[in-house]
């Protein structure tokens, strides 16, 4: 009686164990440790000088190295799709076997100090984009520009008692020195108003002269 109850109770266990198997089996076929690289999209740049990009899948996230960009997420379904985000970017949601992430910029913040003198911030600092003023920085020096001025943008920061300085921006963030002088920048231009509307014409047209009136023979 005994053997012929064990022998039972070892094929009753059989499907489960397959069950398991299978499990096991499956998700070793069909998950994987994604492994990219966050970029800037306009520079190509490693994504991390604002900050780490986080990558996220559920209630699951890792880091990437903010220097390289880089990360690895291990166990991750095969089939299914994580949403990448950084300070600056637009986030981006991409497939698990995607390797190179590119993040579309959507601000640059500003920071300007005195040249030599980094604790010195300088507040109320013009920054142009040509003949248009984007932003005047704050009392700690700094400002978010927004949206993003494009692609190897040229700014050029002004303030009173500095020398005006251009820059080219990459990224999402940058610090500026601008050097104590008298080289400042040109006065923006003045709108031009729009021209006032012409009055009215006048009704010049004569009026007609009053009948005469029938003269009576005596």
């Amino acid at each position: 009686m005994i053997r012929p109850l064990a022998r039972h109770r070892v094929v009753s266990l059989v499907p489960i164990l397959l069950i398991g198997l299978a499990t096991l089996v499956g998700g070793w076929l069909n998950g994987v440790d994604m492994r990219g690289h966050v970029v800037d999209d306009l520079s190509s740049e490693s994504i991390g000088a604002a900050g780490a990009a986080r990558i996220t899948h559920g209630g699951r996230s890792v880091t990437a190295d903010p220097s390289t960009g880089t990360f690895v997420f291990p166990g991750l379904p095969r089939e299914s799709r994580v949403s990448v985000d950084a300070p600056g970017y637009l986030r981006q949601g991409v497939p698990t076997t995607q390797e190179e992430i590119r993040l579309a910029p959507l601000s640059f913040t500003i920071q300007v100090n005195e040249a030599g003198n980094p604790d010195k911030h300088i507040a109320k600092a013009d920054i142009r984009q040509g003949t248009t003023s984007l932003a005047t920085t704050n009392d700690s020096g700094n400002q978010v520009i927004s949206p993003y001025p494009g692609k190897d943008a040229k700014l050029l920061i002004c303030a009173d008692g500095y020398d005006q300085k251009e820059v080219t921006i990459h990224g999402v963030v940058g610090t500026f020195e601008l050097t104590p002088g008298t080289n400042a920048c040109p006065p923006l231009p003045t709108p031009t108003p729009s021209p006032s509307p012409s009055p009215a014409p006048s009704d010049s047209t004569p009026s007609a002269s009053p009948s005469p009136s029938p003269t009576t023979s005596p």
